[in-house]
């Protein structure tokens, strides 16, 4: 659980800095993250 979370996390973290350091995509994509892993 908290590996993926991690996992998850610097994904947003690489998608976030693609985007050119958004504090919004992080975010989100740390939310989804979320999601998916509680769904899952």
């Amino acid at each position: 659980m908290l590996d993926s979370l991690i996992a998850f996390i610097s994904q947003g973290a690489d998608v976030s800095a693609a985007a050119g350091h958004t504090p919004q995509a992080a975010v989100a994509a740390v939310l989804c993250a979320a999601l998916i892993n509680f769904f899952s």
